[in-house]
């Protein structure tokens, strides 16, 4: 933003601002509890986390420009507390989500959206493939088991840090 003395107005670039704001919006739902989340949870998520979430014409403004602000998502990733998050789609475990890590398994996985809960309520989890995994795919997917073996699900919403 050129200043007044290099011939600028110093005219802020709103869209940047806009999308830093309601990032902040999209983090406090995420992380906080009062009235105006449930709110929103209630209307728009209800059991469904923001990156399950598509703009809808029957959404307000404002959660459609909340929608809109793709960035936010991609510079957090989700603490698993509950069970909303989606096992293969969202970014919980690592830097990427399972389905970037493991793409061979998710290429052949029959449920590509089951949650957390789905796949890790029952001993072996709860994962099947629309084929025999054998080779380098019996051994990614004996990798990943590990991974997420010992992990515990927890009552109450997922955070996103």
């Amino acid at each position: 933003m050129p200043t007044k003395e290099q011939g600028g107005l110093e005219i802020q670039n709103l869209d940047l601002q806009n999308k830093c704001l309601l990032s902040k919006w999209l983090f406090k739902l995420c992380n906080e509890e009062s009235t105006w989340q449930e709110l929103i949870w209630n209307r728009y998520l209800k059991n469904e986390t923001l990156s399950q979430i598509e703009k809808k014409n029957v959404f307000s403004h404002f959660w459609n420009g909340s929608l809109g602000v793709n960035v936010f998502l991609s510079l957090g990733k989700l603490k698993l507390t509950g069970t909303q998050i989606r096992f293969w789609e969202d970014k919980w475990l690592g830097s990427q989500a399972l389905k970037i890590q493991y793409p061979d398994l998710f290429n052949i996985v029959r449920k590509k959206q089951a949650t957390m809960a789905d796949v890790l309520n029952s001993n072996p989890l709860n994962v099947s493939f629309i084929r025999a995994l054998v080779g380098n795919k019996l051994l990614e997917w004996q990798s990943l088991a590990a991974r997420v073996a010992f992990i515990n699900l927890n009552k109450g919403r997922d955070t996103f840090i």
